[in-house]
């Protein structure tokens, strides 16, 4: 009986300390749990905004569902719309199926399907992650950067836009397109000044001018600044240019493409050459009308062809590309082979490639003729 009731007592004291144990272990997860859920700060629907420390708001968005961190300096964000400010005004309007901000609102990431435009010059820009510094006010475009205007449309693997200067650099495999005419720039780097309408890259550039799909003009130079508004190129240093109609290349170290009208200006040393027929002019100054086929040149020209060795020397030459017709004026020297002999005078006409030129002179001066026998 003693034995019986003894183990009756220690078996209620080992049921109750169990029990007591349980109660204990179920009441610590509880409060971990609640713990938990209170460090998981989660948001729907809301409203987050930042201010500096003048009280000037920096960015305001709005999101499906915002997730804080325990300290709340970090929160990640989901289907996200708003506005980032500078100065008081907007500079750009943003959205992007995930985000982040980080650093207390000193950093905000944005992942997926991002679009992000500024309204003081229309500009968009989309892509897969960006990051946004607001103390800098630079948006760093991390993966596959796209920017357009009404004007240009351009790629790259990736950039950063500067927004107090409305500058947007593209980095790498840059494929840039004009429109009316189009036009095709590619190259390594850009900078695009989208409020100036201008296009700067100083690194190997090729770009291609279309008449619709048809190409009409090539061109390779170190150096180039596309003004869109009045659709002009400045090209500098080891300049080569190709026109395809008509067959013409241009050689020189700067002259200003005019590429909607097709018209070529240098101030510089130019040579022309036209690669089917094998002429070759150079002069000190240029302008080239491809459109029109014609070329003026100024400052100690001298035309050669490579076929005859003929070669014309003169103070100024106009050639008309189409029938290779060349008008030159002013202390005009032609040279030929088969027969030897030197022409002098003070104007020329006629083609060069097959040696039909006319040189006269004027009413002070008659033609010099000069023939070498051998």
């Amino acid at each position: 009986m003693v034995l019986t009731v003894g183990v009756l007592f220690l078996l209620s004291a080992i049921t109750a300390c169990q029990g007591k144990n349980q109660s204990q272990s179920n009441s610590d997860d509880q409060q971990q749990e609640a713990a938990n859920t209170e460090s998981q700060l989660i948001l729907n629907n809301a409203t987050l905004e930042q201010s500096n420390a003048k009280g000037e708001m920096l960015w305001k968005i709005q999101v499906d569902e915002a997730a804080y961190s325990p300290d709340r300096k970090k929160a990640q964000l989901t289907a996200v719309k708003g506005n980032i400010f500078q100065d008081g005004k907007i500079v750009l309007r943003i959205k992007a199926d995930q985000g982040e901000v980080d650093r207390d609102g000193q950093e905000i990431y944005l992942k997926e399907n991002i679009v992000a435009v500024d309204p003081r010059n229309d500009a968009v820009m989309q892509s897969d992650e960006v990051e946004w510094k607001p103390q800098e006010s630079v948006l760093m475009v991390r993966k596959n950067l796209r920017g357009s205007t009404p004007q240009l449309t351009a790629s790259a693997k990736e950039g950063k836009y500067y927004a107090t200067k409305q500058e947007l650099e593209f980095i790498g495999n840059i494929i840039a397109t004009s429109k009316k005419p189009r036009m095709q720039l590619k190259t390594e780097h850009l900078l695009w000044k989208i409020s100036e309408q201008r296009v700067i890259g100083k690194r190997l550039l090729k770009i291609v001018r279309f008449q619709d799909k048809i190409i009409t003009d090539k061109l390779v130079a170190n150096h180039a600044e596309v003004h869109l508004n009045t659709k002009q190129v400045i090209v500098k240093d080891n300049i080569e240019f190709k026109s395809i109609k008509p067959p013409v290349q241009v050689a020189t170290n700067e002259f200003i493409w005019k590429y909607e009208a097709r018209q070529v200006t240098s101030s510089k040393p130019v040579k022309l050459i036209h690669y089917q027929q094998g002429v070759i002019i150079t002069g000190n100054q240029a302008e080239v009308d491809m459109t029109n086929s014609i070329a003026y040149l100024r400052g100690g020209v001298q035309g050669n062809s490579t076929a005859n060795a003929a070669k014309l020397y003169s103070n100024d030459l106009t050639w008309n590309v189409n029938t290779q017709i060349i008008e030159a004026l002013g202390n005009v020297i032609y040279e030929q082979t088969n027969p030897d002999f030197n022409l002098t005078g003070e104007k020329a006409v006629g083609t060069i490639h097959d040696n039909k030129i006319v040189v006269s002179g004027n009413a002070q001066d008659r033609v010099v003729t000069e023939i070498f026998t051998k």
